[in-house]
């Protein structure tokens, strides 16, 4: 009930307040969070210490990384309110060679990501490229809250993927050529597994490609999709999902929003 009328308060201000005013409410209340320890706090800066920060520079980024959430929640709310080519306008593409030859390859591809910048925005932007991308979400805990964000994804040709069990439909997506997102800093889904060797499993069966990508500030509502070269089944499993991400995750520690336990794919 507290979410629900959390998030419903939020759309509304998005919807009649001006948009600087919404951004300095977002950080005040990031700011507040993180003042009062949130739990996520504590797990940030433990991810944090895997990429060998100081604990004075881990605790500016962390409030940084509770800011960019901030902000991410508001973006995504803006979403069900913006044209397909204010999005498209907003996110700049880096690597479009890599998206180029993975939509020529004729396969299935797994997209592999991370809570980096604007995942949001991101998956919405390759959607109304017309990428057919099938995402892996966890379902919010109340269903009102869990249709807001459906609304905004849909709207832009976006699906959730939320079979149980998964790997049967995401394997069925990729035999049909499609993409499914899925991002790499969680476990694996209904384990606590590393998301890479299930990525790596399911490319082996269903010769699909692994494609890393992430969307990193670009500016102010600017952001830049970064794909990296594909990778096989083989590289993924061997720590090439790692090695793609590792640099984006230190450049943009301060935008990353782990606010969970890391699998050992990032450690």
């Amino acid at each position: 009930m507290l979410a629900n009328l959390s998030y419903q308060t939020a759309d509304a201000m998005v919807r009649w307040l001006p948009p600087a005013l919404i951004a300095r409410l977002a950080r005040l209340g990031a700011g507040i969070a993180f003042d009062l320890g949130a739990p996520a706090r504590r797990v940030f800066e433990r991810n944090l210490a895997r990429l060998a920060r100081s604990p004075a520079e881990t605790r500016d980024l962390a409030r940084r990384a509770f800011e960019q959430f901030a902000r991410t929640l508001v973006e995504m709310l803006e979403l069900e309110r913006m044209s397909g080519a204010r999005l498209l306008s907003a996110i700049e593409i880096r690597g479009g060679e890599h998206l180029a030859a993975a939509r020529a390859s004729g396969r299935g591809v797994i997209l592999l990501s991370a809570h980096l910048g604007n995942w949001e925005w991101g998956a919405a932007a390759l959607a109304a490229r017309g990428v057919p991308l099938h995402v892996v979400a966890r379902r919010h805990a109340s269903a009102a809250v869990e249709a807001m964000f459906e609304r905004r994804r849909r709207a832009f040709g976006l699906a959730r993927l939320d079979a149980r069990p998964l790997w049967p439909e995401a394997a069925r997506l990729l035999r049909a050529r499609r993409w499914v997102g899925l991002m790499g800093d969680r476990a694996a889904p209904g384990t606590r597994h590393s998301v890479c060797a299930w990525a790596a499993a399911l490319a082996r069966r269903t010769h699909a490609l692994v494609l890393p990508a992430v969307t990193v500030p670009a500016g102010e509502r600017r952001y830049a999709l970064v794909v990296e070269p594909p990778l096989g089944a083989e590289d993924c499993a061997s720590g090439g999902y790692r090695r793609a991400m590792r640099r984006h995750l230190e450049d943009h520690a301060g935008e990353w929003c782990a606010f969970e336990p890391l699998p050992e794919a990032l450690a």
